[in-house]
């Protein structure tokens, strides 16, 4: 059986997706890093009767809606529920901006009709989309960061929250990077778009929902940590305080989900007043880590990620010169 010209399905209505409806199909999707990026699916779909037209348009729009689907899980870290993914893959069609047929065949024998599609989606669109279920507010961007520290402060009460308390460590070391011409997202901001249980995880290592915050946020570094002070002695003549502040944070790479540093920093300050020693000790803690980090910020961001962590380079998306 012949197989219909290609460019017979370039155009895609929506009503297309209205046509999955029942029969034996089965698909593989595979996808690149970034909704930027050059997306792969494909579909096998029975064919029913001899109506291969049919089954042709349902195996395009099952490829569309599997690349879209795997682009959300893979690409942009999608959480949301089954019942939210469906709402955005009912309308997969509207996000794509382009596809192509890399492979067509009909099989007579088999009676099935068989796709792989290269496709790019529209990435506004999906960003929309995905702020509209509260998921991502939107697209990671280059050179800008989140800074979330956990504080424990021996001249500070306790406190019940994450939120609750602006910590010296974490707003010494934004204004140390800010010096340096670094975009910092502010943690008022970072508070409305991100719970508290994710940041907590993430201060304990999980990469997952360290790369959860730079989605959501739209900062493509993601440095979290802990910071303590603590009083280390005092003169019995002079009444002079020995201070002591200890940092430790993690960078992560959003789009790579991948640790670019990891350091610790430490400030010992002697001062008749606790609480300046205190401040000072974190200020200097914190111009330590910043030198440290910034030039792995500039690596990170002029080659891509570095060791500690390296990951197997991805083949070039293919060519889209006449998509």
């Amino acid at each position: 059986m012949s197989v219909p010209s290609c460019g017979y399905f370039l155009s895609l209505p929506m009503t297309f997706l209205l046509l999955i409806a029942g029969g034996f199909f089965n698909a593989e999707v595979f996808a690149q890093q970034n909704l930027g990026d050059v997306y792969e699916g494909a579909a096998t779909v029975q064919v029913q009767g001899e109506n291969y037209v049919v089954a042709r348009k349902k195996a395009v729009n099952l490829a569309l809606k599997n690349g879209l689907e795997e682009a959300l899980k893979e690409a942009m870290g999608f959480e949301a529920s089954q019942g939210d993914l469906r709402k955005i893959l009912r309308r997969a069609s509207s996000y794509v901006k382009s596809y192509r047929f890399a492979e067509a065949h009909d099989d007579p024998f088999g009676k099935t009709s068989e796709v792989r599609l290269e496709m790019r989606f529209f990435s506004s669109a999906v960003r929309q989309a995905l702020a509209r279920l509260g998921v991502v507010t939107g697209l990671v961007s280059e050179n800008k960061l989140v800074v979330l520290i956990k504080e424990t402060s021996f001249t500070s009460a306790p406190v019940t929250s994450f939120w609750d308390v602006f910590p010296i460590s974490e707003t010494q070391l934004v204004k140390n990077l800010m010096e340096e011409g670094i975009e910092v997202i502010g943690r008022e901001q970072v508070r409305e778009m991100v719970s508290e249980t994710t940041v907590l995880n993430a201060i304990k290592g999980d990469l997952k929902s360290a790369r959860s915050i730079g989605l959501k946020t739209g900062a493509d570094i993601v440095i979290v940590g802990t910071a303590v002070s603590s009083l280390r002695g005092k003169t019995a003549v002079e009444e002079i305080k020995t201070v002591q502040a200890n940092i430790n944070v993690k960078v992560v790479s959003t789009l790579e989900s991948s640790l670019i540093a990891a350091k610790t920093d430490f400030s010992t300050i002697k001062h008749e007043y606790a609480l300046q020693a205190e401040l000072e000790a974190f200020d200097n803690a914190s111009e330590k880590l910043a030198d440290f980090l910034i030039p792995s910020f500039h690596r990170y961001w002029e080659k891509g990620v570095e060791a500690p962590v390296k990951k197997v380079p991805e083949a070039p998306p293919l060519s889209m010169t006449d998509m």
